[in-house]
C-alpha cells in the first residue's frame, strides 16, 4: 500500500485554500467535496464517491466538535485508505471486506495517482467581448462626478472619491497663506 507523501499533502492543501479556508492545514467538507469531484469522480463515479466521503470518510476524520480535518500525513493517509476501503465495499458488494485486502490496496494506489496527477479544476473567467464591457470598465473614460472616484491608474480612491471630507484646519478653502500667521 502506498502511503501519503509530501506531494499528496501539498495537493490536499491546494484544495483547502481553494475552498475558502483561511488556513491551508485545515480541510472543510466543501474542500473535501471539491477534491472528490476533481480527482475521484472520473474513475469511481458509479460508486458514488462523493456521498461516501461526505457521509462516512470525512466525518470520521474531522476533529471532534469542529467542522474541519487537520491536513497532515497521517490524516491524508487515513482519508485515502478509508475512501479506498469504502469504494472496495461497494465494488465487491462485500460489506465485510478487510481493510488490508489486495482490492483495497489497488484502489488506494489508484486514488493516490488520481490525486497526484490532477489538481483543482479552476475555471478562468474572461472579460466579455460583447457589447461595451470594455468601455464600461475603463475608468479613464468616465465623466463628471464618477471620474473623481478613480485615480490615474483606474484604481478606486475609496471614501476620498465618494465623500467631501472637511479640512478642519480653521482656514477657508482658497486661503493661500496657511501656516504663515505669527511667523516673521
Amino acid at each position: 500500500m502506498a502511503s501519503a507523501g509530501d506531494d499528496l499533502v501539498a495537493k490536499f492543501q491546494e484544495f483547502c485554500t481553494l475552498a475558502g479556508s483561511k488556513d491551508k492545514t485545515t480541510m472543510t467538507s466543501k474542500a473535501s467535496g471539491k477534491l472528490v469531484a476533481d480527482c475521484f469522480d472520473k474513475g469511481y463515479k458509479k460508486y458514488d464517491v462523493k456521498s461516501i466521503c461526505d457521509a462516512s470518510v470525512f466525518p470520521a476524520l474531522k476533529e471532534k466538535g469542529k467542522p474541519h480535518m487537520v491536513v497532515n500525513k497521517g490524516n491524508v493517509d487515513k482519508y485515502i485508505s478509508k475512501t479506498a476501503h469504502e469504494i472496495a465495499k461497494r465494488k465487491t458488494k462485500n460489506t465485510k471486506i478487510a481493510a488490508d485486502d489486495p482490492e483495497v490496496a489497488t484502489i488506494k494506489d489508484d486514488l493516490c495517482s488520481c490525486i497526484s496527477g490532477g489538481g483543482p479544476n479552476v475555471k478562468v473567467v474572461k472579460q466579455s467581448a460583447t457589447g461595451n464591457v470594455g468601455g464600461l470598465t475603463d475608468a479613464s473614460q468616465y465623466t463628471g462626478a464618477h471620474k473623481e472616484r478613480f485615480d490615474a491608474d483606474g484604481k478606486g480612491k475609496g471614501i476620498e472619491g465618494r465623500a467631501d471630507i472637511a479640512d478642519n484646519s480653521g482656514y477657508v478653502g482658497n486661503y493661500k497663506g496657511e501656516g504663515s500667521y505669527g511667523k516673521k
